[in-house]
């Protein structure tokens, strides 16, 4: 099957990009053109979900569908246009213009590409005003830029990245030109849409194991197996079919209380997680009922059954809801309802540390999470609400977490912080040094 890409970019530039996409027999590409770039928005949201990737012609339509989340970064793509294109453009000037140009305004490029290209090629007679590329929302800006600067006779020529923009310049008399992507940067960026695809399939045809385990948390036998406890059974397994059907899976019983939902991991989306966070709290908001959901991806079913074990295994500390998503290499995925996410990997450790850990009482899923927290918000010292926070525990909790660690000589204390003018100051903490 071949990969299908979208082109979507002003009728100039997707012929060009459309000429290169002729040396690819393995695609099945189709444009879309526009005239105004607010347009942009109502080409994806018809047609985003029939390719697998879209090339943006420039900058300023990808800038423009990124900033007003139309798609995911990690299905778009715009050709680099790096100093070389630049240089190829102001060659083009020079010969049009039969002169040298040494003062020139430019835009979007970043200042160490052009100092680079100016560099290499030993123009260093060349004197340029830059403006790099900030948002699609400053056309208006970046032509006035242009404009004070050859109105006071500080640049000959303007060269622009931003079609808009020399059609505005163009019209003002400025003399301009356009830096369009080179055919190298083109065929290497549609190379590389072709091989994210092709890895985004293989990864979509992953086995995915979505585990749900109840809990009743009623210490009564008797309640466990009265009529109401097998009534908020069957509701959980209406809802459970439900949450099966939208991913077109299978629903099997493991076990007291344990189900798993067997599909692929092209099945389930980003509104698979409102579902579940959905079914999470109705279940809780049932008496004496607690369900705790991992999911697991793998090669195999097998592989992919251990990792929800062990996703159930690293929500021990938890005491919010959340989903543990357990990758194929071993990445640990925490979401919560309030669209919080953070990734870890288990720590990698030597023996001591090893020992440390196991005689900690703590799980290596939570610490390695509260190290994974300290790197993602920069933070090398915090304390034990902090980590009762990232842990979505009780700040007791929290505290005795932090207990177990520092008398584990995983954690050590690093200073005071004064909470106000009277009570004890809070103790702060880092990871001490194997």
């Amino acid at each position: 099957m071949k990969v299908r890409i979208g082109v979507i970019g002003p009728a100039d530039s997707i012929e060009q990009i459309m000429s290169v996409s002729k040396e690819f027999d393995d695609i099945d590409i189709a444009s879309f053109v526009y005239e105004q770039l607010e347009e942009v928005g109502d080409i994806l949201k018809e047609n985003s979900f029939k390719y697998d990737q879209w090339f943006f012609s420039g900058i300023m339509n990808y800038s423009y569908a990124m900033e007003n989340k139309l798609i995911p970064k990690e299905r778009a793509i715009y050709p680099n246009m790096n100093g070389s294109t630049f240089f190829g453009t102001l060659l083009e000037a020079q010969l049009a213009g039969n002169t040298v140009y040494k003062n020139i305004s430019l835009d979007t490029i970043t200042n160490e590409e052009v100092e680079k290209i100016l560099s290499y090629y030993k123009l260093d007679g060349i004197t340029y005003q830059n403006r790099p590329f900030q948002s699609y929302s400053d056309i208006e800006e970046q032509v006035a830029f242009h404009r004070e600067l050859y109105n006071q006779g500080k640049s000959e020529i303007a060269v622009t990245f931003i079609r808009a923009t020399y059609k505005a310049l163009k019209k003002l008399g400025i003399p301009v030109y356009r830096v369009i992507p080179s055919y190298l940067s083109i065929e290497q960026s549609l190379t590389l849409l072709i091989q994210r695809a092709l890895s985004s399939r293989y990864k979509n045809a992953q086995m995915a194991v979505i585990g749900c385990k109840v809990g009743f948390t009623s210490s009564s036998e008797e309640d466990m197996y009265s009529f109401k406890a097998q009534h908020r059974e069957l509701e959980l397994r209406r809802s459970l079919l439900y949450l099966t059907e939208k991913v077109n899976g299978s629903l099997m019983q493991m076990g007291d209380g344990l189900f798993y939902i067997f599909t692929t991991r092209g099945e389930i989306d980003a509104q698979f997680d409102f579902d579940i966070f959905s079914m999470i709290y109705a279940v809780k908001a049932q008496e004496n009922i607690q369900l705790t959901t991992a999911i697991g991806f793998g090669e195999t079913v097998s592989q992919a059954e251990q990792h929800v074990r062990k996703g159930f295994h690293n929500q021990d500390e938890a005491e919010m809801p959340s989903i543990i998503i357990i990758d194929e290499d071993q990445t640990i995925t925490t979401k919560t309802a309030c669209n919080e996410t953070i990734s870890y990997q288990t720590m990698e450790m030597g023996e001591d540390w090893k020992t440390k850990i196991q005689d900690s009482g703590v799980s290596p899923g939570a610490i390695s999470k509260i190290a994974a927290y300290a790197r993602q918000y920069n933070r090398s010292e915090f304390t034990s609400n902090d980590i009762s926070r990232w842990l979505q525990s009780t700040e007791r909790n929290g505290r005795r977490i932090v207990t177990l660690l520092e008398k584990a000589g995983i954690l050590e204390q690093c200073g005071e912080i004064q909470s106000g003018d009277r009570g004890r100051p809070r103790r702060v903490f880092c990871f001490k040094d194997s």
